[in-house]
C-alpha cells in the first residue's frame, strides 16, 4: 500500500470524527510554534514578536516583567485555541476548497493572512502598541516595513500549522469534498 499526500491517513479520520478536539489541538501547537517563531525573527534580523508580553501589557500594564509574560501568554494561547474552533467551525467548512489536505493548508493559511491583516489594522495600533504609550500609525506601518513582514509571517506560520493539524476528510469521508448526491450521478454522466 503506498501513501500520497491525499491518502487518509489515521490522523485525518481521526480529526473528522473529533472536530473540536483536533480544532484544539491544532490551536495549541500552531500558536505555539507560531509564538516560538515569533521570538527567533529578531535572529533573522526583523522585530522579534512578543505577544504574551505584548497582551500582558493590555491586561495588567503595572506588573512586573514576568506577570505580563505569564498573564499575556496564557491570553495569548487561549486566544489561539479560540481562532481555531471559530476557525474549524465557522470558516473551514464555508470556503470554496476541497477538504484535502493542499486545500486545508490553503484554508489555513489564508485564515492567518486575515488574523495577520486584523492585527496590523487594528490589534496592534488600537491594543497593544497605545498600552505602551506607542502609536504606529495606519496600518502599523510607523512600526516598519519588517514589523508588518514579520506580523504575516508569524500569521503563516500558525495557519500553516493549523491547515496541516486541523485537516478533516470531506464530509463522507473521502479525502476530497462529497461524493455526489444520487440525484446529481445523473446529471453528472449526462
Amino acid at each position: 500500500m503506498s501513501y500520497t499526500a491525499e491518502h487518509p491517513s489515521w490522523w485525518r479520520r481521526w480529526a473528522t470524527h473529533h472536530r473540536v478536539a483536533a480544532a484544539v489541538l491544532a490551536g495549541s501547537v500552531a500558536t505555539h510554534l507560531a509564538t516560538v517563531f515569533g521570538f527567533w525573527l529578531g535572529g533573522l534580523g526583523m522585530m522579534r514578536l512578543d505577544w504574551n508580553t505584548s497582551q500582558g501589557w493590555v491586561f495588567i500594564p503595572f506588573g512586573t516583567p514576568l506577570e505580563k509574560f505569564l498573564v499575556g501568554g496564557l491570553s495569548h494561547y487561549v486566544d489561539g485555541i479560540v481562532f481555531a474552533v471559530i476557525f474549524a467551525c465557522a470558516l473551514h467548512p464555508a470556503l470554496p476548497w476541497h477538504s484535502t489536505v493542499r486545500g486545508n493548508l490553503a484554508k489555513g493559511l489564508l485564515f492567518g493572512t486575515l488574523l495577520a491583516c486584523v492585527s496590523i489594522s487594528f490589534m496592534t495600533p488600537f491594543v497593544f502598541a497605545p498600552a505602551r504609550g506607542l502609536h504606529p500609525g495606519f496600518l502599523s506601518l510607523g512600526f516598519g516595513r519588517k514589523y508588518v513582514a514579520g506580523v504575516f509571517l508569524w500569521h503563516w506560520v500558525y495557519g500553516l500549522h493549523l491547515g496541516l493539524i486541523y485537516s478533516p476528510l470531506g464530509r463522507h469521508g473521502s479525502p476530497g469534498e462529497a461524493a455526489p448526491v444520487e440525484s446529481d450521478r445523473g446529471a453528472v454522466a449526462a
